[in-house]
């Protein structure tokens, strides 16, 4: 996997992140499973979705979480994602 330094997360223009979506996932405890994966491999996560709200959601499609990732770590957040699957 590709280490990121600090500085290289942040070179982009205007300096604002460029995050990607990586995966949707229907159960939230699910998602801070994979999201602490991800961190404990150097990768940061934001999530999204109605569970995390001041009142949470866990039916249905209201209980999908995504989680995004810096568009640099995508393929080691893929990789990161595959291995958990297995």
């Amino acid at each position: 996997m590709t280490r990121h330094t600090d500085r290289d997360r942040h070179s982009h223009e205007g300096d604002e992140r460029h995050l990607g979506p990586l995966v949707r996932i229907g159960d939230p405890g699910e998602a801070n499973v994979i999201a602490a994966m991800l961190r404990s491999a150097g990768i940061d996560v934001r999530m999204h979705g109605a569970s995390f709200g001041p009142y949470p959601v866990g039916i249905g499609e209201l209980a999908e979480v995504e989680i995004w990732v810096d568009i640099d770590d995508l393929d080691d957040a893929r990789d990161v994602l595959a291995a958990y699957r297995e």
